[in-house]
Formats: C-alpha cells, sequence, structure tokens
C-alpha cells in the first residue's frame, strides 16, 4: 500500500517538474519576464508648441528666476505678471524676454522698485545712500493733486520699511549737510528754479483775442448775446 502511493505520488510529480523546467527555459518559448524589471521606454520631455521654441517651460522659468519650486511662477501666473501660451496636456511656455523682464525687476535695487511701484522685501536692503537719494526725490500731494513737495520722515518710514528712529536720523543728516536743492527747499529756502513757474506770456494778437471772446459768448445762454457776437464774428469776415 505504502508503496504503491509513494509510486503515484512520483508519477505526478514527473509532469510538474517537466513545466517548471520549460517556463523558465528561455529556448521553450515559455519564459515569464520579472514583474520588477526597470522599462525600457523612457519618457520624452514636453517640447513647446510649434512656432515657440525658444519660449521656457515652468519648470525652467523657475530656475531662471532663482526658485526652488514652480510655485512662486504659478502665483506670477495667477498675478498677470506671466503670460504663458499652453502647448500639449495643459503645459504652459513662458516667453523668454518675459521671463528676463522679470528677473530683473525682482532683483532691482530698492531706488528702482520704488520707481516701478514696488516695495523691497527687507527693509536692511536701503543703504543710507538710497535713503538720501530718495529724499532727493519729490513725493506727490497730500491731496492727490498734480503738485509735489519734499520728502519727510513719515515718507522714509512708509516707502522703504526702515525704523522711526533711524529714518528721522538719516533725515537729520540730510537736511543738516545736503546741498541739493531739494534739502534747500525742505530747509525753508527758495525752491529750485525749476520748481518757479513764471506768469504765461500772451502770445495772441488783439485780432485773436477779441475772436476767442466772441466764440465763447457764442455758447452764452442769453439767445441776444449769441446773436451780437454772431453778427460781429460775420463783420470780422
Amino acid at each position: 500500500m505504502t508503496a504503491s502511493v509513494r509510486e503515484t505520488s512520483s508519477a505526478g510529480q514527473g509532469p510538474m517538474k517537466t513545466l517548471m523546467k520549460n517556463c523558465s527555459d528561455p529556448a521553450a518559448g515559455l519564459a515569464f519576464s520579472s514583474v520588477n524589471g526597470a522599462p525600457t521606454r523612457t519618457r520624452e520631455a514636453i517640447r513647446p508648441p510649434s512656432g515657440y521654441e525658444g519660449f521656457l517651460s515652468r519648470r525652467q522659468a523657475a530656475a531662471a528666476l532663482g526658485f526652488a519650486s514652480e510655485f512662486k511662477v504659478r502665483r506670477l501666473e495667477q498675478e498677470g505678471r506671466l503670460r504663458p501660451v499652453r502647448g500639449v496636456m495643459g503645459s504652459a511656455w513662458y516667453p523668454r524676454a518675459q521671463v528676463q523682464a522679470l528677473r530683473d525687476e525682482l532683483t532691482a535695487p530698492p531706488s528702482v522698485a520704488v520707481a516701478t511701484g514696488l516695495t523691497p522685501s527687507s527693509p536692511a536692503r536701503w543703504s543710507d545712500a538710497q535713503l538720501i537719494a530718495h529724499l532727493r526725490s519729490r513725493a506727490r500731494a497730500v491731496d492727490g493733486s498734480a503738485g509735489s513737495r519734499t520728502r519727510t520722515p513719515v515718507d522714509l518710514v512708509a516707502d522703504t520699511g526702515i525704523s522711526i528712529a533711524r529714518a528721522e536720523r538719516v533725515y537729520r543728516f540730510w537736511l543738516a549737510h545736503d546741498t541739493h536743492p531739494i534739502a534747500v527747499e525742505a530747509r525753508g529756502g527758495p525752491a529750485p528754479a525749476s520748481r518757479t513757474r513764471a506768469a504765461p506770456v500772451e502770445r495772441r494778437s488783439d485780432a485773436r483775442m477779441e475772436r476767442d471772446v466772441l466764440l465763447q459768448q457764442m455758447r452764452d445762454a442769453d439767445p441776444t448775446v449769441r446773436a451780437a457776437a454772431f453778427d460781429k464774428l460775420r463783420a470780422l469776415r
């Protein structure tokens, strides 16, 4: 009984061993590839759209702007400071000149940044020389009119973000030692010659001034005034 069971078991294992051997033998055509094998096909880089070969991808734009990730590039795009061209799979491509201009704008010194409406990221970037140069420029009038005025320590604090103590110290030094016309005006002296406006000189002839007065009267609400002005204008012709 025991011998017959052993013979049956060994007889059943024969075909199984042959199948396993054929599966592992490449010559048999039944070999299976390993599931952990590395793929032979490599991922191709996405190219810019046709006609925009010189444009930069979002990753390249981040590297050119000095960003560690593409998140800030997306934020600049949402702010409208970068305008991409869309490529395949929704990829974004930016003009090289636009990225370079934005890089120059982000790395501009504080004096240039204020002129373009930007505020430096750190008050420590403002040197004393840059603060004095800022004081030498004029600020807009408080009432928002087209006039201008000399800057004050409050303007230094508001425009540059420095402390009040430093703004007062720099302002006192500038006011006491600078001979710039703006500093002279801030000390109560006469305004610069370029700021003083002489009375306009009348260049029109008497006949031209009379005609302009009559034309103004033609817009009067009184019809008798308009009629009289019309008769005088017709007589001048």
